[in-house]
């Protein structure tokens, strides 16, 4: 259980300010006007993700899809480095990155993502109080959540498809994208974009199974949403009925995702403590300590940017969104 510093730790969704607004023009009736000249173009921050292409080149890249963009949109990107990711997703196709990246705004824009955020920390209004109930409730089983990073310090997101409690499938996205926002937040306070995905599937069976429908939303929001966003995926304890599940689903996966999925067997234990400390991680991962029971209250009381038992030495730090 890791202590970390009081200055890393927020309740915002990102330790990133909006883009710079210098003038604001209203326009008529009082309606906003944002134009090009009114804002401070970002610049990507460094991480410690290793560049695709020369750096100047993907400076360049950069530049060709932030200046695409309009003002509105560089205010809603979630980070400063989101052109940059789809730069590299697509290989350098700056026509399709722009196109991609822009999709990922309107996407992240029409479901509210900033507002869900808000409520699951800093409730002000009943509306609020009402997603933080929403979201409390999906993940009080602890089907999903954020519980401390592999051995590079990257945010390992835990999913066990046998803790299912609810069957209402626009809660179980926002949710998905709630836990989704906290692996990331966790994973870059320690320097990093990518996370790792850990699926357990003791005791499943075809009545576990999401509708299809679910899983290709799931596979979209992972793959199209948030790009360059998932270092590896992990299935463990995969029975053979599951196999069959799996083999619906993978025509949904591009290429590069199914590269990172790996089904890990008892055969793998050595392979796996290469990249996790078995101390720290759940027994589905060969973890050989008894981790802290999962507690929704406890996970909900902490920050954004904090994984779950992560013992931390702060007052956490309020920032209105």
């Amino acid at each position: 259980m890791d202590y970390i510093n009081e200055a890393t730790v927020i309740n915002t969704p990102y330790p990133y300010p909006p883009p710079s607004v210098t003038k604001i023009d209203h326009g008529t009736a009082g309606s906003v006007i944002i134009s090009p000249d009114t804002i401070k173009l970002p610049t990507p921050r460094e991480t410690k993700e290793p560049c695709l292409f020369e750096k100047s080149v993907e400076e360049d890249g950069y530049k060709q899809i932030i200046s695409s963009l309009s003002p509105q949109e560089i205010i809603d990107m979630s980070d400063p480095n989101l052109p940059l990711r789809h730069f590299r997703a697509d290989k350098g196709d700056i026509e399709k990155a722009i196109k991609r990246t822009k999709y990922a705004i309107k996407w992240r824009k029409d479901l509210r993502v900033k507002e869900m955020l808000k409520a699951a920390h800093n409730p002000t209004t009943p509306q609020d109080e009402k997603i933080r109930r929403i979201l409390m409730k999906e993940a009080e089983t602890g089907k999903l959540f954020v519980r401390n990073y592999d051995k590079e310090g990257r945010a390992i997101l835990w999913i066990y498809q046998n803790r299912e409690n609810t069957n209402n499938p626009e809660n179980n996205i926002m949710h998905l994208v709630y836990q989704i926002e906290r692996m990331i937040a966790c994973t870059e306070r320690q320097g990093y974009e990518k996370s790792v995905i850990v699926f357990d599937f003791l005791g499943w069976k075809m009545k576990h199974a999401s509708s299809l429908d679910v899983a290709k939303k799931t596979i979209h929001i992972l793959q199209d949403c948030y790009v360059e966003r998932i270092a590896r995926i992990y299935i463990t304890n995969s029975p053979a009925v599951f196999r069959r599940f799996f083999n619906m689903v993978k025509v949904f996966l591009d290429a590069n995702t199914r590269k990172k999925i790996m089904f890990v067997t008892e055969k793998d234990r050595a392979e796996m403590e290469k990249y996790f400390d078995p101390n720290k991680v759940e027994s589905c991962i060969f973890g050989t300590s008894k981790v802290k029971e999962y507690n929704v209250e406890e996970y909900f009381s902490t920050p954004l940017n904090v994984s779950f038992d992560e013992k931390c030495c702060f007052c956490a730090l309020q920032v209105n969104l």
